[in-house]
């Protein structure tokens, strides 16, 4: 996943479009944006944060340093490349839920 490799070199503004004038954006901004959305991606759902919360960290103007993002588990795997160059398996698990009304 290339934004969590822009992320470990600091480097969170490559992942905008070229064509983004960088006076229209607070770029401090963005790499906190970001950073919230690889909290979004962590492997459990007791590592994520609650849509409440992420709701409180988009508000907010502070840092998210005490939340570090751990590397999501689909980053550490080997996927098919366009070239087929690698090979791909997964543990990934789906589960659907039914719910019925009283």
């Amino acid at each position: 996943m290339l934004s969590w490799k822009l992320y470990e070199r600091g480097s969170h503004l490559e992942l905008l479009e070229e064509g983004i004038d960088p006076d229209e954006y607070d770029g401090e901004e963005v790499k906190r944006i970001i950073e919230i959305a690889l909290l979004c991606t962590q492997a459990t759902a007791a590592a994520r944060p609650t849509m409440s919360e992420v709701v409180v960290l988009l508000k907010s103007r502070n840092s998210v340093e005490h939340l570090r993002p751990t590397m999501p588990v689909f980053v550490g795997t080997n996927v098919m490349t366009r070239e087929g160059n690698s090979t791909s398996s997964s543990n990934a698990n789906a589960s659907i839920s039914i719910v019925s009304a009283r």
